[in-house]
């Protein structure tokens, strides 16, 4: 439950801190004093939009801070799902400033504003005048049918869910096989293309390769007259050649051998340089007679890049790219290769999940129907004790289509449309077009009381329900208020003082204004100011010597009242 609310420069409040207690906690004020202030802010920390307007004039930020006790075991799940602590008690925070800047927290742990609404709807329900328009949208009406039946139908939601998963994945997967005729198509593309660079049988680095020969074929005359030229100069013309040079002079160099020690040595050097050079005339020779032009080499090497130029328009901007992207076509060729089968397979399995999609579809739909019928029967008994016995409430629910109309859906694919008649005689149309504002004070009082406690939430704040109602129907709505709160925490704000008078606890919201500023103050009131307030609320200060001895009487009337049904 929410104990503790603390608000700083919201509006006309500064500074409020205020202490709030199990059971009937009600908020009464004159007309402008602040009490929407309140539901504000605790609407601003649960995570409803920010609105910078809100922040007290003349300051840059504003917060509110929400405490809550006695954690139950939906929020324990949210907590656990982000990984925040917690023990006997959940502190939210939230500030925003005039610069746009929104800063959320849950234990004093940095959070964003999606999980803060995600806790924050585990914890309480404000129910105001927004909630009388949500009430009027019939796309809202299933979830109340859900809600109410949810023993029954949540099970059956979750077991469809799961058809509806396996059907999506199925029809995925033909999606990507795509029909018959298009694996087919798929598969004789894919053959030619796996044929096409597999047989042109491709290496990495070979079109550095081929470069380079095309360039040494296209340089052979030079490259062959150069080692013709340099083998010439070792060996060639007899008198004009190295080796001719270097044979001369080791036979001159032996003739004096006999008379210088140092000429042996010498004449072995020059014995081994003749050998290199006889070697390295020969190894020109080679290079000379393999480098002749070879045409049909040219053109071989010239189709040759050619071909890997065409392959990389189709395939890739390398030899690498291509290689990878046959890798990648001969998987996915494998993939397809046994498509005809996998298709026939795939159809008959997501025409099995239709047909079971469609059965689920009808078993939920008459869960739903009979939820609702038994909603209907709750709803008009309380709003027959509300005042309005010859109402006529029920549920309209569209036809489910037949098979071969059938499309599945999510949700079940039910709508649902709340039908509702005041008056004897008059037939029940939608909800949203006849209900006046009284009445759907009534329905809506009604309706939370009959799924107070279908929804784990342990706190419930109702914004002047109280809108249009009066007399004998306010002592009505006052006793079903605190029958809610015997078994949830519920803050209301009202004007009526048959409901103040059922509080465990008064808070009364004041105005007070000074020359430089105005502020709201919240007061905890005692069993005297009570008195007073529910007399104010009765008839105001003019008919006092009426109002105070009513107040006093109202009051007993509702202690007796509680002690009744404790």
């Amino acid at each position: 439950m929410l104990s503790e609310l603390s608000i700083k420069n919201i509006a006309l409040i500064d500074s409020l801190e205020v202490h709030f207690s199990q059971g009937l906690n009600i908020l009464s004020g004159e007309t402008g004093a602040g009490k929407s202030i309140i539901i504000d802010s605790l609407s601003f920390v649960l995570g409803k939009r920010a609105d910078k307007s809100l922040i007290r004039y003349g300051e840059n930020t504003a917060t509110v801070t929400a405490i809550f006790d006695e954690i139950t075991a939906n929020t324990g799940a949210i907590l656990a799902q982000y990984d925040i602590e917690c023990d006997d008690f959940l502190i939210l925070k939230r500030s925003m400033s005039l610069d746009g800047k929104n800063i959320c927290s849950v234990n004093n742990q940095r959070v964003t504003l999606g999980v803060l609404k995600d806790i924050a709807s585990t914890l309480a329900d404000i129910y105001g005048q927004h909630e009388n328009i949500s009430a009027l949208n019939s796309s809202f009406h299933l979830d109340i049918i859900d809600k109410y039946g949810e023993k029954v139908i949540a099970p059956l939601k979750i077991e469809h869910a799961k058809l509806y998963a396996d059907y999506i994945q199925v029809n995925n997967k033909l999606k990507k096989y795509g029909s018959l005729t298009e694996v087919n198509k798929n598969i004789d593309l894919l053959e030619y293309q796996i044929n096409e660079i597999s047989q042109a049988d491709l290496k990495d680095g070979e079109e550095e390769e081929l470069f380079a020969l095309r360039h040494k074929l296209n340089n052979s005359q030079t490259i062959i007259s150069t080692l013709n030229e340099c083998n010439n100069l070792l060996n060639g013309d007899e008198n004009e050649n190295v080796l001719s040079a270097l044979g001369y002079a080791i036979s001159q160099l032996t003739k004096i051998s006999s008379f210088e020690s140092e000429i042996d040595g010498l004449l072995e050097r020059l014995d081994s340089c003749k050998i290199e050079l006889k070697d390295i005339s020969a190894t020109l020779c080679d290079l000379a007679e393999n480098n002749q032009f070879d045409i049909r080499q040219y053109e071989e090497c010239e189709q040759r890049i050619s071909l890997i130029r065409s392959l990389k328009r189709k395939y890739g901007n390398s030899i690498e790219e291509i290689n990878s992207y046959l890798e990648k076509i001969t998987e996915e060729y494998d993939f397809l290769s046994d498509g005809e089968e996998k298709v026939k397979e795939f159809e008959e399995e997501r025409t099995c999940l239709l047909h079971q999609l469609y059965d689920s579809t009808k078993i939920l739909s008459d869960a739903r129907r009979s939820a609702a019928r038994d909603l209907s029967v709750n709803i008009l008994k309380e709003l027959k004790e509300l005042g309005m016995p010859s109402c006529k409430f029920d549920t309209q629910f569209a036809e489910l289509p037949i098979y071969d109309a059938f499309s599945p859906d999510l949700n079940g694919g039910d709508d649902a449309i709340f039908m509702f008649s005041a008056n004897a005689g008059q037939p029940a149309k939608e909800l949203s077009k006849v209900i006046s504002g009284g009445e759907l004070s009534r329905f809506m009082l009604a309706l939370k009381k009959i799924i107070a406690n279908l929804d784990g939430i342990s706190t419930m704040v109702f914004d002047e329900i109280d809108t249009g109602i009066s007399g004998k129907i306010a002592q009505i709505v006052a006793r079903k208020t605190y029958d809610i709160s015997k078994d949830k925490q519920v803050l209301a704000i009202t004007h009526l003082p048959q409901l103040a008078s059922m509080a465990d606890t008064h808070f009364l919201i004041q105005k007070s204004s000074s020359k430089d500023s105005t502020s709201t103050t919240l007061i905890r009131l005692d069993d005297n100011t009570r008195i007073e307030e529910v007399s104010r609320l009765i008839g105001g200060s003019e008919s006092s010597d009426f109002a105070l001895p009513h107040a006093k009487e109202m009051l007993d009337f509702a202690q007796e009242y509680k002690n009744s049904i404790k």
